[in-house]
């Protein structure tokens, strides 16, 4: 592959739309109100020349951008040339590669093409290039050349240290594979609509509309909108109960209908030393997670699987960009929580669920700092509306026993374990969290207590892994101080014996 190369003209196409899109977005305040708001003639005209220019402009330079944009390989590097006025030259080692993803959009579908993401070590702001649209055997033979000289450069490299006399370190040496693993798991239908259904992701619809809602009444005339619905100023609690409830079950179903395109056709395997995830009904994803990269296997319990034994697994990798969805990590959408230890072993090798009577639980004595720490602000925020908006204020005290029976489950299921090399912790909010983290893997662990704590023998653990750019976190509040002590010397232990 040492031939420039160029994507496919369809590129020009697709990057334009994207493109125009963004733009029109960023502006789409100032000519939303020049051309519909604005009444005057002249300054519409002019408002569509300027956007018509603009588009032309963005037509062109997309134009120049794919003439002058050329990859290849070379020299154990992946080599890009782009720029129209200024040239750019970015040459990436092999050996910085850490996963080749490629994604299907409508375009790329239609053509039989593929946009292919190459993604190093350290990635912050995104994918360190990206091929918007090459056809699949040219992405399958880039990723096959990558990772097979990215393989023989790393056998080579082993090979000189057996005939070097530097030590072997036995802590950063991978074991080569004894076998090839091949293992598979898919979503079938029942299952995609069961997590459809009991996504938790109607609060992110409910906060979208809201925020639409506030960006439409600034630029937007809303009097007269309001004034078509002021009869509803005289109507009864009857009629708001039913409009409520109308608006949750359509942010519901489109809550649903979001799940269900995100995780369509969603299937995971792992081959080699490698887990691949593809998903996506209008726009396919492939993502491959090494195992080198996982740092930590996350299990999510929302309130509405919980209770049917259910939960989403998701890996946390290092590496990557942190633009990326957190939804490219999850490994198993839906899966019962009886199963997920049979093929977490399959896929990872090294990471296994405690069963939660295992868990070291928070004393007894913490129960009372739940229940504060959960119903403190619903019953400061009920007693004043209670008081300033009487009688119907006091409906702000209903979610006062709904927080404390949270704060209840959260006393009753917060805990550690320790297995080996591995730790649990679990938590929760609204919903459940469990982290389980290598002990290599734990960037720090840091160990709290406040004024009130240290009075009551208790402290919060949290332990940090790398995700991407960022850190996750996983702790646990109000435990009992000989067991957070107990974690520190278990994590200080294998501090010392690497140092």
């Amino acid at each position: 592959m040492s031939e420039p190369k160029r994507v496919h003209p369809i590129s020009m196409f697709i990057d334009f739309i994207s493109d125009a899109v963004s733009m029109i977005k960023n502006f789409i305040i100032p000519f939303f109100v020049l051309i519909f708001v604005n009444s005057n003639s002249s300054i519409r005209f002019y408002a569509f020349i300027i956007l018509g220019v603009l588009l032309l402009w963005k037509a062109v330079l997309t134009v120049l951008e794919w003439r002058r944009f050329t990859y290849r390989m070379e020299d154990d590097e992946f080599r890009v040339e782009s720029g129209v006025i200024t040239k750019k030259k970015k040459y990436i080692s092999l050996e910085r590669i850490q996963t080749v993803n490629t994604s299907e959009g409508i375009f790329q579908r239609i053509f039989g093409l593929v946009r292919v993401q190459i993604e190093t070590a350290g990635g912050t702001d995104g994918p360190e290039v990206s091929l918007t649209a090459i056809t699949k055997a040219e992405a399958e033979q880039l990723k096959q050349s990558i990772f097979n000289r990215k393989k023989s450069l790393q056998q080579e490299g082993e090979a000189a240290d057996e005939h070097s006399d530097v030590p072997h370190d036995h802590l950063t040496a991978q074991k080569p594979v004894e076998e090839e693993v091949n293992v598979s798991y898919r979503m079938g239908v029942p299952e995609l609509l069961l997590a459809a259904t009991t996504s938790s992701g109607i609060g992110v619809i409910i906060s979208g509309c809201l925020a639409i809602y506030t960006q439409i009444d600034e630029i937007l005339p809303m009097d007269g909108f309001v004034k078509q619905f002021s009869f509803l100023s005289h109507a009864s609690i009857e009629i708001y109960a039913i409009l409520i409830f109308l608006a949750v079950l359509i942010a519901w179903i489109l809550s649903v209908g979001l799940t269900a395109l995100q995780y369509a056709n969603f299937a995971a395997k792992r081959k080699g030393n490698d887990i691949i995830i593809t998903r996506g009904l209008i726009e396919r994803h492939q993502m491959t997670i090494p195992l080198a990269r996982i740092q930590a296997v996350k299990i999510k319990e929302n309130i509405l699987r919980e209770p049917f034994g259910f939960a989403t697994v998701m890996l946390v990798s290092a590496g990557g960009s942190i633009t990326e969805k957190e939804t490219s990590s999850v490994l198993f959408p839906l899966i019962r929580k009886k199963n997920i230890n049979e093929l977490l072993s399959q896929f990872t090798d090294q990471y296994h669920l405690e069963p939660e009577t295992e868990l070291k639980k928070v004393p007894k004595r913490s129960l009372k700092r739940y229940l504060i720490s959960y119903g403190f602000v619903p019953l400061l925020a009920g007693v004043i509306l209670s008081v300033r908006f009487p009688p119907w204020g006091y409906l702000a005290l209903i979610p006062l026993p709904i927080a404390l029976f949270f704060g209840y489950l959260a006393y009753k299921q917060s805990g550690y374990a320790i297995r080996d090399q591995l730790i649990q912790l679990t938590a929760r909010g609204i919903g459940k969290t469990t982290g389980i983290v290598l002990r290599k893997r734990m960037q720090n662990y840091t160990m709290t207590q406040s004024y009130f704590q240290k009075k009551g023998r208790v402290a919060s653990i949290h332990t940090f892994v790398k995700s991407s750019a960022l850190l996750d976190s996983f702790g646990v509040h109000h435990l009992e101080e000989e067991d957070a002590a107990h974690v520190f010397d278990w994590y200080s232990y294998e501090t010392d014996k690497s140092s």
